[in-house]
């Protein structure tokens, strides 16, 4: 929609200067006692009241997407890419909060990822001044707008950042701002400013919610501040308590602690970027918190004249829709710590590289979880938000697609990262069957692939943007040296081959990309097989991506096994590893695949899990952040092969499944569900003294079968139970 048909005349209207945050303040009757709703929009996120009270418990609404053209974008490399842009507009029923007579309506508008000055990471991704705009509809007809009669005042706020955190200032505030008992003073008319140039859509994807209340406990005291735990890593903030006046209260959030209990901030931004809250105290006995911003923390130390009350747990209200549970402690964990990086790295209906540090939609972390995070929880309205993000930080000339979405900056790679724009619809449609979002998006895919093309010398892709970026494989536990070249070209094969299922399903042509198929087939045999069936010697995980990609052939596989028997712990990145466990999986390796992934050596889940990690880390070694889900992509192993529930290849939102569990000799059971659109499917399985027991639940509308040692046993909805 324009910004005319959502708003009709309202304005939008931003304080005066260049400010974090600010409170908007307007009157307004209601003599008829009528019903209304209001339409609204706060560039970055707001927060409304009516007559004093919270409208709906949204928090960082609206949800962060590529607002809008950006005049004064300035990055660290050259890129001169056009996009698409989308605003996302609130809509509240707000008849329960008015009154007979005149009504206050109080708004806190803050920068969220709209107004960035601090963090310059990329160069300066800002989009510009803070803005609000609304209109409330009454049920006669009659109409309240956003113009100039609606007040600003910067209030409490001193200053307020989405990355390093909010200072507030209550000793002169007065706490009835948005209430009819305000004092009013000080309020001045703000700037009317053009309307943002984009398109305008009401939100339907989920907002972020506060989802947990969390207990902290006390770790150590030091002379001026305590530090706190809570149970694991998350996002939010803690909530603290001060009743006396004119205290300079204040807290910082970590992720670990030093040898001495300490907070360590090395995790979550080099000690650079720091978490941090400050406040002045009133004497109103209220409670203290930022407003527009989350942290990333397990730890955070309280300066010691005032108290912790709570934690909130923060993030977008996505479901987890799974349980997983076997006989060995470090898959247990895995899928445990999946669920929390996860959920603490998805904010706006955007799944994040790491909560606090960079904050950003990676479309390389994105596309890798996607088919995990579909199969775990209910995240259909989630990808349809991020797949719509993806497409508008596509350039509309070339095909190139951005390394985060919304775009931030941020490096990647060509298939890696971009690839995303084949991967997440790929599997959207898989999962969810969705036909008109895949014919919605397969332009996007094509013209991708034309992008790509272009950056291919003798069918390798050797280049991504001129002086930009172009990794190939990332965070190995060792110096990245497998070629980027022969990564993003296995992976794009892939892609390929993805892109064909799509066009059959379609009933488009996909004579081409199995021609290009075939062309960067040859070329990676040509520039990197051994000759004996390997790959670059096998290095970093080269034998699974040729395998994987149908470069490599049995002998390649041959290889694969005696290397990883043998060393038993991952040499892999972000990327191998993923390729690697469903190569040995897919080729009839399960037990050492389920070993792989349970192993207890050096690089390792169960190395992340001795140390006590509650999320999964950036890097195998504990280097940089402690909350990136990238490697939990493997989780979707434990469902797919461990529980071994699988669509078939014509399957489409779970209509034909097959159950067919990886028995490995290292587990005595395992157990779990999904929830697909259709019902759950639960598998349940433990080895017994007179063989293997089979449990499997299915919901009804799914045709299935069970399936061990190339004999099928078809399923009914409800209880199966099979005994081998």
């Amino acid at each position: 929609m324009t910004h005319k048909q959502l708003f009709s005349d309202a304005r939008w209207i931003c304080p005066k200067g260049d400010v974090d945050a600010t409170l908007f303040r307007s009157t307004f009757e209601n003599n008829k006692a009528q019903s209304a709703e209001i339409t609204i929009c706060g560039l970055g996120y707001f927060i409304l009241y009516i007559n004093g009270v919270r409208v709906g418990d949204d928090e960082f609404a609206p949800a962060y997407t590529d607002y809008h053209e950006r005049a004064d974008m300035v990055l660290s490399y050259p890129l001169d890419d056009m996009w698409s842009h989308r605003i996302h507009v609130m809509k509240y029923d707000i008849t329960p909060y008015l009154r007979e007579g005149e009504n206050v309506l109080g708004v806190m508008v803050g920068g969220g990822f709209y107004h960035q000055l601090l963090r310059k990471g990329e160069g300066n991704v800002s989009y510009g001044r803070i803005k609000l705009c609304y209109k409330i509809d009454f049920e006669d007809g009659t109409r309240v707008i956003s113009d100039k009669k609606t007040l600003y005042k910067q209030g409490f706020f001193v200053a307020s950042n989405l990355f390093h955190g909010e200072r507030h200032d209550y000793s002169r505030f007065d706490r009835k701002w948005n209430t009819s008992e305000a004092q009013l003073h000080g309020w001045a008319q703000p700037d009317i400013v053009t309307a943002p140039r984009s398109e305008y859509y009401v939100q339907t994807c989920p907002s972020d919610k506060v989802v947990e209340i969390l207990k902290p406990e006390l770790v150590k005291k030091f002379d001026t501040y305590n530090v706190y735990k809570v149970e694991r890593n998350i996002t939010g903030y803690p909530v603290v308590r001060c009743d006396e006046r004119g205290e300079h209260i204040w807290f910082e959030c970590a992720e670990e602690l030093t040898p001495d209990s300490d907070i360590d901030n090395m995790s979550v931004g080099y000690n650079e970027q720091r978490q941090r809250f400050f406040a002045i105290t009133d004497d109103s006995g209220e409670l203290y918190h930022p407003y527009f911003t989350w942290h990333g923390f397990q730890y955070f130390a309280l300066s010691n004249n005032c108290e912790p009350v709570e934690v909130r747990v923060i993030h977008t209200d996505m479901k987890n829709t799974s349980s997983f549970e076997c006989s060995d402690e470090t898959l247990n964990w895995l899928y445990k710590a999946f669920i929390n990086t996860q959920e603490s790295n998805t904010h706006g209906c955007i799944p994040s590289d790491c909560p606090h540090r960079e904050r950003l939609g990676y479309t390389g972390d994105g596309q890798l979880t996607c088919d995990a995070v579909m199969t775990e929880f209910d995240a259909e309205a989630m990808y349809r938000k991020w797949i719509e993000d993806i497409k508008d930080c596509q350039d509309t000339v070339t095909g190139h697609v951005q390394h985060t979405a919304p775009f931030g900056g941020g490096g990647g790679g060509p298939a890696g990262w971009g690839g995303a724009m084949i991967i997440v619809p790929y599997n959207f449609y898989r999962h969810y069957g969705d036909m008109q979002a895949l014919r919605d998006v397969f332009p996007n895919m094509q013209k991708f692939v034309e992008y790509i093309e272009t950056r291919c010398e003798n069918g390798l892709i050797v280049r991504e943007e001129p002086d930009g970026w172009c990794l190939g494989d990332w965070c190995t536990p060792e110096r990245v040296a497998i070629p980027e070249p022969f990564v993003n070209t296995t992976l794009f094969i892939i892609q390929l081959k993805m892109l064909v299922y799509l066009c059959k399903a379609l009933g488009e042509d996909y004579f081409e990309y199995e021609r290009l198929i075939a062309e960067h087939t040859e070329a990676v045999k040509r520039e990197y097989a051994d000759g004996d069936g390997s790959f670059i010697g096998g290095l970093q995980g080269a034998d699974a991506f040729a395998a994987e990609c149908g470069a490599g052939d049995k002998e390649t596989i041959a290889h694969l096994v005696e290397k990883y028997s043998h060393s038993c712990e991952f040499d892999t990145g972000i990327f191998g590893t993923y390729s690697l466990l469903n190569v040995l999986y897919q080729s009839g390796n399960g037990e050492l695949a389920t070993g792989l992934l349970a192993n207890k050596n050096t690089v390792s889940f169960e190395t992340m899990r001795k140390a006590g990690a509650t999320t999964i880390w950036e890097n195998w070694n504990a280097e940089s952040s402690h909350s990136h889900p990238m490697f939990g992509a493997s989780t979707l192993y434990l469902f797919r092969e461990i529980l071994g529930i699988k669509q078939t290849e014509a399957s489409v939102g779970y209509n034909e499944v097959v159950i067919e569990p990886v028995f490995a000799e290292m587990l005595t059971f395992a157990k779990g569900h999904i929830t697909t659109p259709h019902g759950e499917i639960a598998v349940e399985w433990k080895r017994t003294e007179v063989g293997t027991e089979i449990k499997i639940n299915l919901c009804e509308n799914t045709v299935a079968s069970f399936v061990h040692n190339g004999t099928e046993t078809k399923l009914t909805a409800g209880l199966n139970t099979i005994r081998i």
